[in-house]
């Protein structure tokens, strides 16, 4: 048996007008910002075809065949986050 109250509509209600403190919770950093991945959050995605170099496509599938595009995708994340010089490539 659970000792959580059940609500009723009206408690709900009243609940709802409240303002919620944040005072308690410290604001994030724009470093901590820059970190934010939701689990949960799916981007957008477009199909792509490229040519890639044989033996990075076996570094990607060095882990398992299934997943390397996910990796690929991971690693372009990556380097996107980090800054990566793409123009001086």
């Amino acid at each position: 048996m659970s000792s959580a109250k059940t609500l009723t509509a009206k408690e709900i209600a009243e609940l709802k007008k409240r303002p919620i403190d944040f005072s308690d919770i410290p604001e994030l950093t724009s470093e901590q910002a820059k970190e934010l991945y939701p689990k949960n959050w799916r981007p957008r995605k477009q199909p792509v075809s490229a040519r890639i170099d044989m033996d990075t496509i076996d570094w990607l599938k060095e882990p398992g065949e299934k997943g390397y595009l996910q990796r690929l995708n991971a690693v372009l994340r990556w380097a996107r986050m980090e800054g990566c010089p793409i123009a001086s490539l």
